[in-house]
């Protein structure tokens, strides 16, 4: 999955006109610890504590120049149908544990994925497909230009 994937959302996606709007980007989260000096939790770091407080916000808007509306082809629509339709049992079959989110690649319950996962999935399968190593960034160019 690319980094760009991590924040989009459903209300960024128009599948009958088959674009997309490219409007914001994910932030890495930014936490602090949420425990008081009385019951420390004994962690360094606030993003390994279990009572972490976040203390950014989740994404923000892209550069205006990266704002912009991407052409989705034939099967890529279909791909996202598809998908919406995979995401919409798991939602239900999730029930209660299952976290709103809007983002069309949540985690398996909803909710946020975080963007280290995606770095690490992306290693990996550069490392699959034995093709050199490459930044995730660099991806963006791989894609046919839109007609």
């Amino acid at each position: 999955m690319l980094a760009l994937a991590l924040g989009l959302r459903w209300s960024d996606v128009d599948l009958d006109n088959e674009y997309l709007r490219l409007r914001r980007t994910r932030l890495r989260p930014r936490c602090k610890h949420g425990w008081t000096d009385a019951s420390p939790c004994g962690r360094a770091k606030a993003g390994y504590c279990p009572d972490k407080v976040p203390v950014r916000r989740e994404t923000k808007n892209t550069m205006r120049a990266g704002r912009r509306a991407v052409t989705l082809h034939g099967p890529l629509v279909a791909m996202l149908r598809a998908h919406a339709a995979t995401q919409e049992r798991e939602r239900k079959a999730g029930g209660d544990l299952w976290t709103e989110s809007d983002y069309v690649f949540p985690k398996l319950l909803g909710g946020l994925l975080s963007p280290n996962t995606d770095y690490y999935d992306w290693k990996r399968l550069l490392e699959d497909a034995k093709v050199r190593g490459g930044r995730l960034h660099d991806a963006r160019h791989t894609a046919p230009p839109c007609s």
